[in-house]
C-alpha cells in the first residue's frame, strides 16, 4: 500500500465516522396533503393533534417511516389505514422533502411529503371514520389561510410543525402542474364519463378563479382531446333546460 492510498483510506475512515454521527438520532416521517375538490373549491384535509407537541393545532395526517419500511409504502398504508382499506383510486406523487433542522421540537425529523388527490365524494365517505376535516386554501401576500365550516379560519400559527409550507408547496405544485398534464382528471369521480364543464369546475378550484366556458372547452379540446388524451363517449348528461353534455373518457 503506498502512501497515497493509506491516505485515501484514513480519510475514507474519518469519513464514515463523521457520516455515522451526522445520521444518528434522525427519525424519517411522511405527511400527506389530501387534496380534493367540490363546486369548484379545493380542499385539504386536516386532524386535529391531541398529542404534543402541538397538541390542539390542526395538522396533515402523517406516520414515522419504520426500520424496514420505505417512505412510499408507509405513504401508502397510512391511506390505506384512512380509507378503511377499500379499494378506493387515488393518485399519488412525492412533493418534496422537508429537512429544516428545527422543524419538530422532539428532535431532528425529515419530512418526506406526498401529493395525494382523491374524488371528493368517495374521501368523504372514508374520511368520516378517521376524523379529517376540509379546509379551504388560500395563498395570501400575507401567507396561508385555510377556511373551513362554520366561518373558522387558520393560518400559520394554528397550524402544527412547518405544515404550513407543506401546504403551500403543494397547492403551488397544483397550480403550476395543472395546465400541461393531466392531473386535473384525479378529481373526477368518473374517468370513463364526465363532462368538460367538470373538468372546467376542477381547473378553477386549483387555480382559484373563474374561467370563460368557451375558451376553455377550446383549449381543453386542444390540448387534450386533439393529442388523444380523453375522447368523446356515447353518454350525455343533462344539467339544466340547454343541450346536454356530452361525456368524455381518460384513455390510458
Amino acid at each position: 500500500m503506498n502512501w497515497l492510498t493509506m491516505i485515501m483510506v484514513e480519510m475514507t475512515k474519518k469519513g464514515s465516522e463523521l457520516m455515522a454521527v451526522s445520521i444518528a438520532g434522525i427519525a424519517v416521517a411522511v405527511d400527506l396533503i389530501i387534496l380534493t375538490s367540490s363546486e369548484g373549491k379545493l380542499y385539504v384535509h386536516l386532524s386535529r393533534r391531541s398529542n404534543a407537541p402541538y397538541a390542539g393545532c390542526w395538522g396533515l395526517p402523517g406516520a414515522f417511516v419504520g426500520e424496514d419500511d420505505s417512505a412510499q409504502s408507509t405513504a401508502e398504508r397510512l391511506l390505506a389505514e384512512m380509507t378503511g382499506g377499500g379499494e378506493i383510486r387515488t393518485y399519488m406523487e412525492q412533493l418534496y422533502t422537508f429537512t429544516e433542522v428545527n422543524r419538530d421540537p422532539r428532535g431532528r425529523v425529515v419530512s418526506v411529503a406526498y401529493l395525494v388527490i382523491l374524488p371528493a365524494e368517495r374521501a368523504k365517505a372514508c374520511f368520516r371514520e378517521s376524523h379529517l376535516t376540509p379546509f379551504r386554501p388560500e395563498l395570501t401576500p400575507e401567507g396561508l389561510r385555510l377556511c373551513g365550516a362554520e366561518e373558522r379560519v387558520l393560518t400559520e400559527g394554528n397550524l402544527a410543525f412547518d405544515h404550513a409550507k407543506i401546504i403551500e408547496t403543494a397547492v403551488r405544485r397544483l397550480q403550476g402542474k395543472i395546465d400541461y398534464t393531466d392531473i386535473a382528471y384525479h378529481f373526477l369521480a368518473d374517468l370513463s364519463a364526465f363532462s368538460l364543464g367538470e373538468v372546467q369546475s376542477v381547473f378553477e378550484a386549483v387555480l382559484g378563479t373563474a374561467m370563460d366556458a368557451s375558451n376553455f372547452r377550446r383549449f381543453l379540446r386542444k390540448r387534450d382531446e386533439e393529442m388523444g388524451r380523453i375522447e368523446q363517449t356515447e353518454k350525455e348528461m343533462r344539467t339544466g333546460r340547454g343541450r346536454p353534455a356530452v361525456l368524455y373518457r381518460l384513455k390510458g
